[in-house]
């Protein structure tokens, strides 16, 4: 019987040992990249007569980024991060004018995120979370036919949030490559003019693929 109860006490320290050991948070570092979802920005132009007219600037897939660092306990991820991504800028049209034009934007933001992360299998995990932040959003001079230039340059500094979900596969212990989808959310850049410009406010999507490794 004394040695059972010795043996239960071992088993039992050795338990809480590993369930320590699993809620110890551990620190991390990652980096993604990828492509938005970009396809079109409406606005509003103001030439300071009447009512403003609606403008469209029609875009294609720019580059999206971001570097990341935080901690992760069992089923949490707390992180701070730096993202970016391209504007690219294919047409301008103003009714009854369109016109091809070959322009390029840059939006940055900083966020502090939060995740729910759950573990699927041996090797695959689960994360989806969101962050607030601050955003800028920055667009170059844009011309439309001879004389109009219409488009800019416009840009906004201001509150930023994110939503994001994906999957992490275990490499190592340490290593993770992840696939990830985030949903931005970015101040709505502006000019004062003349003509005065005002985009519209805009969410877009961002896929990326990942690596983040313990340290």
């Amino acid at each position: 019987m004394k040695k059972l109860s010795q043996c239960c006490v071992a088993v039992a320290a050795a338990l809480l040992a590993v369930q320590a050991g699993a809620a110890d948070p551990v620190r991390y570092w990652g980096a993604h990249a990828g492509v938005n979802t970009l396809k079109d920005w409406d606005a509003q132009v103001d030439f300071g007569f009447g009512t403003p007219r609606t403008g469209r600037a029609d875009l294609e897939r720019g580059v999206h980024g971001g570097l990341m660092v935080g901690r992760q306990s069992e089923h949490a991820r707390y992180e701070l991060e730096y993202e970016t991504g391209r504007i690219e800028v294919e047409r301008l049209t103003l009714a009854p004018l369109s016109q091809a034009v070959n322009g390029k934007g840059r939006y940055h933001a900083l966020f502090a995120n939060a995740y729910r992360t759950d573990r699927l299998s041996e090797r695959v995990d689960s994360f989806v979370g969101g962050g607030i932040g601050w955003g800028r959003v920055k667009l170059p001079l844009l011309g439309l036919g001879a004389n109009c230039d219409c488009f800019g340059p416009a840009s906004k500094s201001g509150f930023a949030w994110q939503l994001r979900a994906g999957l992490g596969y275990r490499v190592s212990e340490q290593a993770s490559v992840t696939l990830q989808y985030t949903w931005l959310n970015l101040p709505r850049p502006e000019a004062e003019g003349p003509p005065g410009i005002r985009y519209d406010s805009k969410r877009f999507g961002a896929f990326t693929l990942g690596y983040s490794r313990q340290f």
